[in-house]
């Protein structure tokens, strides 16, 4: 435990008003240290954000777990009493059986490929946000009768403004499957009427998804009474790969797959771009580091006389080594309080004011900043950067210690 004079002796060598060069070097390495810690802060905290609002978007529109079964060709047939088992596992708190299958849409002389949803809409939004993101029309309106015997399917935004179809106007919707006619094989083709657009935020989505009852689906693949699978929603997504392994595990030829590693990729690709930007900003408190241990050296140098009086007068080694391991410590600490403050000012200023960004994107839809303050990981931000402070003052301090007093004040 250094002793107390090293603390005062630290501290005013510090505060020295009659330094010159050295006093601007020690502002200079404040100000590194924070605006380290203040990059850090705030680049980790609008990353994570971005984290959290893609996770969302993704969970929003998928569930947190899927069900199917191992032959996904033949479809899931006794889907009901399978769905009531899924229900009674632990964590798990809404089922949505699903029919998913790929079909074109003709609108007009404009044909795309699609994602076809089954749906059934009173268990589907429980599990997801679809209902909340139907931005015109009602997603009880695909299991209304419509004039005509038509059916009502709901389209993303995107895929409506590339076709130019929109609310009310008439689709039809072609199967893969074929049928026999007296003119050849034809595929299966449905008219349905767009009776709802939504706005998942994610391109991929919203330009590919589209919804029908479940009854319409398995019409339009002639598939009675079976599903594709059971999306599942649990009250935390931490336990979605808990849920899917006991899905597994209660019905041995169903296999589940949990939110994170439906997007395994994309999410690892997040993580990645975390920590390479995390290496990349601790260079910046590396640098202000090196300004710390680079003015310890010219202390030392400029304080040959002091260090030698006070070997003489009975201070030890390790008392000198103290003195400059403080005060370089010392500018660690108040570089990284004061850039902890001001990083975390900005990032709840940009929670409370978030900046716009008009045009965010054409894949995700950002149209603002999103700021997350972890903090559990902007604590360790200011401890890295003080650790970082103390191994820099190691060698200017050892260094001092090993003066010799006769030496030092021989020319004095």
């Amino acid at each position: 435990m250094p002793r107390g004079f090293t603390y005062f002796i630290g501290l005013r060598y510090l505060g020295a008003k009659k330094q010159g060069f050295i006093s601007i070097i020690s502002f200079i390495s404040i100000a590194g240290i924070a605006l380290g810690v203040i990059a850090l802060i705030v680049v980790i905290s609008v990353m994570n954000g971005f984290h959290e609002d893609i996770r969302n978007r993704i969970i929003g529109t998928n569930a947190h777990v899927i069900a199917l079964p191992g032959d996904v060709k033949a479809g899931m047939k006794d889907y009901k009493n399978i769905a009531k088992e899924i229900e009674k596992i632990d964590h798990v708190i809404a089922v949505a059986p699903y029919f998913m299958g790929q079909v074109m849409l003709k609108f007009s002389d404009k044909v795309d490929g699609i994602l076809l949803w089954g749906v059934e809409p009173e268990s589907i939004s429980k599990v997801n946000k679809l209902s909340k993101n139907i931005i015109r029309g009602d997603i009880n309106s695909i299991t209304k009768d419509l004039p005509e015997n038509q059916k009502g399917i709901i389209i993303g935004k995107e895929l409506s403004l590339s076709t130019g179809a929109d609310l009310g106007d008439e689709v039809v919707v072609i199967s893969p499957i074929f049928k026999k006619t007296p003119a050849g094989p034809m595929p299966k083709m449905i008219k349905m009427k767009i009776v709802g657009i939504f706005e998942a935020g994610m391109y991929d989505y919203d330009s590919t998804f589209t919804y029908v009852s479940l009854n319409t689906a398995q019409e339009l693949f002639e598939k009675e009474d079976v599903v594709t699978g059971i999306a599942v929603k649990v009250d935390n997504i931490e336990n979605a790969s808990y849920v899917a392994s006991e899905i597994h595990r209660k019905f041995k030829y169903i296999w589940a797959r949990d939110w994170m590693s439906m997007n395994k990729n994309l999410f690892t690709a997040l993580k990645i771009e975390k920590i390479a930007m995390f290496i990349i900003l601790v260079l910046i408190v590396l640098v202000a580091a090196f300004n710390i241990a680079s003015t310890l050296i010219m202390v030392v140098m400029r304080k040959t006389k002091e260090i030698g009086i006070l070997k003489s007068i009975g201070a030890n080694n390790r008392d000198i080594m103290n003195i400059f391991i403080i005060q370089g410590v010392a500018t660690g600490v108040i570089g990284a309080i004061v850039g902890f403050i001001i990083g975390i000012g900005i990032c709840l200023y940009l929670q409370a004011y978030p900046i716009s960004m008009p045009g965010g994107g054409s894949v995700y839809y950002i149209d603002k900043l999103a700021v997350t303050i972890k903090w559990q990981e902007v604590i360790i931000i200011p401890i890295v950067a003080i650790f970082i402070s103390f191994i820099s003052t190691l060698y200017p301090a050892f260094h001092a210690s090993k003066l010799d007093p006769v030496e030092a004040i021989r020319y004095e």
